[in-house]
């Protein structure tokens, strides 16, 4: 165990990563900026992961293998756990399927140390299985870099950088940002939830031009096998972000995130299989949700129009989307 407060803490969550891990650590382990832990999150992984873990661990004194028990579906509780046992001011996340090139921690740290940003974000890049680079379209990617403030984030938000924004990887985070904050337990795209929570609490968000984080793309993912959870998990994710901008007082904001949570749901309600108690219930639970957080923002808004939303909502999202159909249509 290292002796002295590290720079940076590295997590990383671990779960049938059994053909990538071992690249995954090599590529951390490879970078010019030597000052960091790295600590190896097992998830309960049923291979040989946890014993991978250890085998590194005993390898580094940098290096520390953790195995917490697994908290639900997802990389959440790995990921708390991990910043449980985050010992740095600086801490950046790396999936156990990804790499990362030999000088992305000293170009982050820099950059933080440069601008007095609480975040920074730097481009990725997609990897094929056989070595093959997928650079994001250029509309995706950061030109230049770039100082955003709070409100210019989320302005940003809504073009094609939100394919940076969300996610975990690629970014270094001021550790006091995860002060009060966890991740939401059993939550896919608990990174998405999460996002508004530490943006709340950022005076700055540095987005570099630098490439220096490897996605791997493979068949597997959550997104592909979990579909139900991911959607239902995308729509709480624009209720939560919803409620962030009501509690700043930016009402057209909130009212936009509302909308992109009912018409989502619109659209994907036929993947949710309502013939199911268990999924009949989450779906009227995240329902009632959108209907609770339009009529929080018609009170404050004082808008008659968003109270007739939640009354549509609530009557059914045919009769939501009917009713949107005819406002846009007196408007056009």
């Amino acid at each position: 165990m290292l002796e002295q407060t590290p720079k940076i803490s590295v997590l990383v969550p671990v779960y049938k990563a059994e053909e990538t891990l071992d690249a995954c650590v090599e590529s951390i382990l490879a970078q010019t900026l030597e000052d960091f832990e790295l600590l190896l999150v097992d998830d309960e992984s049923p291979d040989d992961c946890p014993a991978l873990c250890d085998g590194w661990a005993a390898k580094d004194p940098r290096i520390r293998a953790l195995h917490p028990k697994k908290t639900g579906p997802g990389p959440s509780g790995a990921r708390n756990a991990g910043l449980d046992a985050a010992r740095a001011d600086w801490i950046t996340m790396v999936d156990s399927d990804d790499t990362v090139a030999p000088d992305l921690l000293a170009t982050l740290y820099t950059a933080a140390r440069g601008s007095g940003a609480d975040l920074v974000i730097c481009n990725c890049c997609r990897v094929k299985p056989d070595g093959t680079r997928l650079p994001l379209p250029g509309q995706q990617r950061f030109p230049v870099d770039t100082i955003l403030q709070e409100e210019q984030f989320w302005d940003a938000f809504g073009t094609p950088w939100i394919n940076q924004f969300t996610g975990t990887a690629h970014r270094l985070y001021a550790a006091r940002l995860f002060d009060g904050v966890r991740y939401p337990q059993g939550m896919l795209h608990e990174d998405y939830y999460v996002l508004p929570d530490l943006i709340a609490r950022c005076g700055k968000v540095q987005c570099l031009a630098y490439t220096g984080y490897y996605v791997l793309q493979h068949e597997g993912s959550i997104t592909a096998t979990a579909r139900h959870e991911v959607r239902l998990a995308m729509t709480r994710g624009d209720i939560h972000r919803a409620d962030y901008f009501l509690s700043r007082g930016w009402y057209d904001r909130a009212e936009g995130a509302l909308t992109d949570a009912a018409e989502f749901l619109y659209r994907n309600k036929a993947a949710y299989d309502l013939r199911k108690p268990g999924h009949r219930a989450e779906f009227a639970a995240v329902k009632g949700e959108l209907c609770r957080a339009y009529n929080e923002l018609a009170a404050q808004k004082g808008a008659r129009s968003l109270r007739l939303r939640a009354a549509a909502l609530r009557m059914g999202l045919p009769v939501f989307h009917a009713y949107r159909a005819l406002l846009a249509a007196r408007h056009s």
